[in-house]
């Protein structure tokens, strides 16, 4: 009888911790790309597809954030770049070789390096919070070798070359992330209150 009792008060405590897989928050993507005909659509809807399967595995261990990723088209890298750089849109995807000839921007950040058939650069704007992009972060490297497996040009995607430091400057939130990977803190449950 009291064995039932202990074990109801440690079931019950269990659960008001609440622990969360690694979304610890809700989540919303509106990623930016030239074509549907590129891999830029095919990396940002490989994105998408790995931080929903995060997102059903933090719904399996209780927890209840959303996750909103969309992909939007735009015909110019220029006018992509205008709207990441106006804070209209947080995210887009586009060739390395777009971004060299350009002058330095302080409002653009480097989320991942994905070295594809073209090397592909996930851009965001500075003031995403950097929480959002190491949840992000997480949620790809979690599940790597799903995403690898999403595109034959993704194959050679590792932990090595995603994150890499390069002419546009990495978000504090990848930094961070960066720094608990590389250190071993490779958090898979998060405790929220």
């Amino acid at each position: 009888m009291y064995l039932k009792v202990i074990f109801s008060f440690i079931v019950i405590l269990f659960l008001k911790t609440n622990l969360l897989y690694a979304l610890s928050q809700d989540i919303s993507l509106t990623i930016m790309v030239r074509s549907t005909l590129g891999t830029e659509y095919i990396l940002a809807k490989s994105i998408c597809k790995v931080l929903d399967r995060e997102l059903e595995i933090s719904h399996s261990y209780g927890g209840s954030n959303t996750l909103e990723c969309n992909t939007r088209l735009d015909d110019s890298v220029d006018e992509i770049i205008k709207k990441i750089e106006q804070n209209q849109f947080q995210y887009a995807i586009i060739k390395k070789s777009d971004l060299l000839n350009r002058p330095s921007n302080l409002s653009l950040r480097s989320i991942l390096n994905f070295p594809a058939d073209n090397d592909y650069v996930f851009i965001s704007n500075q003031n995403v919070h950097p929480n959002v992009i190491k949840d992000i972060n997480f949620g790809i490297m979690n599940h790597l070798l799903e995403f690898r497996y999403l595109h034959k040009s993704f194959f050679e995607f590792s932990e090595n070359n995603l994150i890499v430091k390069e002419k546009i400057p990495l978000h504090l939130g990848t930094l961070k992330f960066s720094d608990e990977w590389s250190s071993g803190k490779r958090r898979r449950f998060t405790e929220v209150d």
